[in-house]
């Protein structure tokens, strides 16, 4: 029986590989263990991992190298960090290399220092051989050293090391790239803690998982800061997570001014050297730290607690690339086999977790907001002016302006305008890369694809009839922006979206009115700002994808949860829909039945779990072919489950390929992971290009 470790490499990739197998020296019988990181041969050179598993094999049928160091100077990984990675790879199908290197530092190389010494032998050796064996007599010396001075190659050494006239012994090295700015907010500014009054009931609710649905962001800060204060001052390390940058600032911004501590921000902005100066902090100290969810796979040296905030955000869905999971039920699942506490704070909780609630699978504390600003709802459909804003929304942006207050329009479209259409015939010019059209952008005059990045210049005539007649159709925040400052040519007028890089956004604050898209959110909470105008409610509320409604009806709410306004104006062409409704007279119960209705008719969340299957291919016959194949044998394991696709998925040709989906509804737990890519995988056809990805328990898809 050989002992031997499964070794995941840190920053490798060896395709179709998440692990090698390397035996354990006798000399590391002891100190081998999970989580523990070591050195090893790959080839000609020497890497970076860790033990992820440990096991006995009788009789390896392949070669195995032996682990060459442990390095005690690394803080190993804890058993449960461990099997929170496993259970991430094999229930969302990812990687398992790919999700356990979200772990592991950057900011770090390794230096593998080589020395050799001669042994006390007599065995025939060439002139070069001898040359070596007598400079090693008595005197060890660092492989670099003795080649560069010798002069002699690596197959000479080999050779005298095959002969047993030489030894070889390793010094590890550890390179840790030093950050030039401090990674913490502020350092320690004083020795007395904050303090705030907050129910003492929630820290007794904290036996489960708890929701705290705090509609006001600064009546749920000051509730996290004292949760935070109760297991700083036992000893205990803080997660804190956000769904973007932008909000762990802000909180990071009030937390420095309550706390006698340094605390640790851990984001993808920061440089390799500063993510590696946290990990270290996180592995070695108490510490306080505000990350976004690349933070819940962070080790910490004794995590007391986990801090969700707006757990409702579609951000913490993360399905863009491996590892694929989402954020919400991976802080739970570390919560569980931590043993520790979680919270999930919200303005306006999703519909999943606040079902949850009600079957006591979670603990709710609830606090509602006690201060509201004005609904004004604009039906569009009685505008018959044809003006890009409306009479009543012209005048209170006057009001404002005269009264010296600031006033933001949201609007979820880019450019000047979302497409130009030949007034002709009709045609509407499209990236020939994604079939879907073009965006103008008048400051730069030319039009864009957002989704592939292909331009071209504005067309001269029409490629279908040769006219001359062009519509730019649509608004986007460039033609609002100019529409604005037009017409009110002494106010500050400012444009915030994607396509527009702010050198200092303290401009901001002195900007009379900010048009942009949602990248404007974190600002509402400025006391300068009189009013706020979602210019089309429609753009967010009828996106084709059945969490609409309510990622539309908690996006508002979590607005109202900051801004200090007084009034905001909904513009939409629907005023009688229910999340028109629910926000007009601020009842989160109403929109809550409503929705449940909604989603219990049609089998969605919470009522089952959404798995989505994508097939991506330049052949569209393949993937329905080979799509129609998965589907059936799917149906043939489970006859009961309702199976939808393959489907185009929305846009269903980028980049030159056809994009399609299978969406799965499982109400009774029946499907997971290891099932989904078994089929794909032998369903697909040996010589197929087709490309598929798994998404389990999808919190939206759009159809």
């Amino acid at each position: 029986m050989v002992r031997v470790s499964k070794v995941v490499l840190f920053d490798t990739y060896i395709p179709e590989k998440d692990f090698l197998y390397y035996s354990i020296p006798e000399e590391f019988t002891e100190s081998a263990d999970i989580g523990k990181a070591v050195v090893v041969p790959l080839k000609k050179s020497r890497k970076l991992g860790y033990i992820w598993d440990i096991e006995e094999i009788e009789d390896p049928e392949f070669e195995v190298y032996p682990i060459l160091s442990i390095l005690e100077n690394i803080p190993p990984l804890s058993k449960p960090l461990v099997r929170l990675v496993n259970w991430i790879s094999e229930y969302y199908a990812n990687s398992l290399y790919k999700t356990a290197n979200y772990i592991f530092p950057s900011g770090v190389e390794l230096e593998v220092l080589r020395y050799l010494k001669a042994r006390a032998t007599v065995v025939e050796m060439s002139k070069k051989q001898e040359k070596i064996f007598l400079a090693l007599i008595d005197n060890e010396m660092e492989e670099k050293s003795l080649k560069k001075s010798l002069k002699v190659s690596e197959s000479v050494i080999k050779a005298l090391l095959k002969k047993g006239a030489i030894e070889e012994r390793f010094e590890i090295k550890l390179i840790e790239k030093k950050p030039r700015k401090h990674v913490y907010l502020s350092e320690k500014s004083g020795d007395s803690w904050g303090s705030f009054t907050i129910d003492k009931k929630i820290l007794d609710l904290m036996k489960k998982p708890i929701l705290l649905f705090i509609e006001s962001r600064d009546e749920r800060w000051k509730t996290y800061f004292e949760i935070m204060k109760h297991f700083y001052q036992r000893g205990k390390s803080i997660l804190f997570v956000f769904p973007t940058v932008k909000s762990l600032i802000q909180f990071g911004d009030f937390l420095s001014q309550c706390v006698p501590f340094s605390i640790y921000f851990y984001h993808s902005f920061l440089t390799e050297a500063q993510s590696y100066s946290v990990f270290k902090v996180a592995t070695t100290e108490q510490a306080v730290v505000l990350s976004t969810s690349k933070g819940l796979f962070l080790p910490f040296k004794d995590l007391g607690v986990i801090i969700v905030d707006q757990e409702e955000n579609e951000f913490y869905n993360m399905r863009e690339k491996e590892p694929r999971y989402d954020s919400v039920v991976v802080a739970l699942k570390r919560g569980e086999l931590e043993g520790i506490p979680v919270v999930l704070g919200s303005s306006s909780p999703s519909i999943v977790s606040f079902y949850r609630t009600i079957y006591r699978e979670m603990e709710l504390y609830r606090k509602p907001l006690f201060y509201r600003p004005q609904i004004t709802v604009i039906d569009l459909r009685k505008d018959k002016t044809q003006e890009i804003l409306d009479f009543y929304s012209l005048r209170k942006i006057e009001e404002n302006l005269r009264n010296r207050r600031k006033v933001f329009i949201l609007l979820n479209r880019l450019g000047y305008s979302p497409y130009i259409q030949c007034q002709d015939c009709g045609y509407i010019f499209m990236c020939p890369h994604c079939k879907s059209s073009l965006v103008y952008h008048l400051e730069e005059k030319i039009m864009k694809c957002h989704y592939c990045g292909f331009e071209m210049l504005p067309p001269q005539r029409c490629p279908v009839c040769e006219g001359y007649s062009f519509v730019y159709g649509g608004i986007g925040t460039e033609k609002l922006y100019r529409y604005l400052v037009n017409l009110y040519d002494r106010a500050k007028v400012l444009r915030i979206d994607s396509e527009v890089e702010l050198q200092d956004e303290t401009i901001i604050y002195g900007a009379d009115i900010v048009v942009g898209t949602r990248l404007i959110e974190p600002w509402l909470d400025d006391e300068k700002i009189g009013l706020l105008i979602i210019y089309n409610l429609d753009n967010f509320l009828h996106i084709p994808d059945f969490a609409s409604p309510e990622k539309t009806f908690n996006m508002i709410k979590r607005i109202i949860g900051i801004y200090k306004g007084r009034e905001i104006i909904i513009r939409t062409y629907n005023p009688s829909h229910y999340v028109v409704r629910a926000l007009k007279i601020n009842s989160f119960g109403n929109f809550l039945n409503r929705e449940l209705l909604n989603r219990k008719s049609l089998n969605y969340p919470p009522f089952s779990r959404i798995h989505q299957i994508l097939l991506e291919d330049i052949d569209e016959k393949e993937i329905l072919d080979e799509g129609g194949r998965i589907v059936s044998k799917i149906k043939e394991e489970f006859k009961d489950l309702a199976i939808l696709g393959p489907a185009p998925y929305f846009p269903y040709f980028v980049r030159d390929k056809y994009r399609y989906q299978i969406i799965i509804k499982d109400n009774e737990n029946l499907i997971n992971s290891d099932f989904l890519k078994k089929v794909c995988e032998e369903n697909r056809s040996p010589f197929s290009n087709l490309k598929f990805i798994i998404n389990i328990d999808m919190r939206e898809i759009i159809t």
